[in-house]
């Protein structure tokens, strides 16, 4: 389940190079220096905030999307998206390395390609994203808790940030919920 290397065309709108690389860095450098329980609480502590900020809205509040400045980490075409917009995107995104972890801990290769299109949500995303992310919380926990040394097995290609290993994929998800999270104050800001 890697994801898909796209031209340069159909990847944009992207995060800048320097951004990516700055961000490929911090993803390589906290696999190896935060150990998998620490990368798993960082991951369930920002799910529970963007959770927690989404909860209190009404279902018109959660649906209104918000035009936000960009900011590090986030792409450009992200920042026009809902509240229950950014949820679903958290959902697919996480679920898609919840599969992808076992396989490369297991050392084989993902079956699945994943485009950066089958990642964005729809704008019809709903309140029903609280419970699907608050239930994709616990299941990636769940795996990646029965996961020995994410430093072992395959890696596969991110195609922004490289060649990944679970324990990279791993900081990956922390990092991108935490990115997310923090659009989702952005977005109350503006509400």
């Amino acid at each position: 389940m890697g994801m898909t290397p796209q031209p340069q065309s159909a990847a944009k709108p992207s995060i800048p190079k320097l951004e990516r690389l700055l961000l490929a860095s911090g993803i390589r450098l906290a696999a190896r220096f935060y150990s998998k329980d620490r990368l798993t609480a960082l991951f369930r502590h920002e799910a529970h905030l963007a959770l927690e900020l989404a909860s209190r809205l009404s279902v018109a509040e959660g649906r209104r999307r918000v035009n936000i400045p960009r900011f590090f980490g986030i792409e450009s075409d992200s920042c026009d998206w809902s509240v229950y917009m950014t949820l679903e995107h958290l959902v697919i995104t996480n679920t898609a390395i919840t599969a992808l972890l076992p396989r490369l801990y297991a050392g084989r290769e993902p079956d699945v390609d994943i485009t950066f299109e089958d990642l964005k949500p729809v704008t019809e995303a709903g309140p029903e994203q609280i419970d699907s992310l608050a239930a994709l919380r616990e299941r990636y926990t769940e795996v990646v808790d029965k996961l020995g040394n994410l430093h072992a097995g395959t890696r596969t290609l991110h195609p922004w940030f490289g060649i990944l290993s679970a324990a990279q994929w791993h900081a990956l998800a922390a990092f991108h919920t935490s990115t997310h999270r923090r659009q989702i104050e952005r977005i109350l800001k503006l509400i």
